[in-house]
């Protein structure tokens, strides 16, 4: 069976105002790069089982700019605490964790988890997954939990 696992870094966030790393908003450069990825995944994405995001209002808010107008139902967002990190071996724990009826996933978080889990599971070495930048990672198993080494099929940042 074909899993698509997308991954997206949160956009880039605001540091002016004196917040709990979870509270802090996109700034204006965020907001920006996050409707410049849009415009990106519109014409790629077509549709998803389910989308995962972080509680960090960063992660939703980037997730909300990106999935606008995108055929995703309302009934398949979840805000999931455990996705508020920067391990690459929670993140690990919770795709490895996915229902096997869920063929294409996004998930909306953090470096540097994304960036790792990137390089760990994909096929194509990335530096660095940019803010706003988009990976999705192709396994071939009979479930999640089995995932190994998979191919990486798409990697987009807004200066694409």
């Amino acid at each position: 069976m074909k899993y698509q696992l997308s991954l997206i870094r949160h956009a880039k966030s605001s540091w002016n105002l004196p917040l709990e790393d979870k509270l802090r908003p996109l700034n204006e450069v965020g907001i920006q790069r996050a409707l410049v990825m849009r415009e990106h995944v519109q014409s790629i994405i077509k549709d998803a089982d389910y989308v995962f995001s972080s509680p960090a209002v960063r992660a939703r808010s980037t997730a909300n700019l990106m999935l606008e107008g995108l055929p995703i139902k309302q009934n398949t967002f979840e805000i999931i605490p455990e996705l508020y990190t920067f391990d690459v071996r929670q993140l690990e724990t919770f795709v490895k964790k996915l229902s096997s009826s869920l063929t294409h996933v996004f998930l909306f978080g953090h470096n540097s988890a994304i960036t790792d889990f990137v390089n760990k599971f994909g096929d194509r070495y990335i530096e660095n997954v940019p803010t706003s930048g988009w990976v999705t990672i192709e396994f071939d198993c009979e479930n999640w939990s089995q995932i190994q080494k998979g191919k990486t099929v798409r990697f987009r940042t807004p200066r694409d």
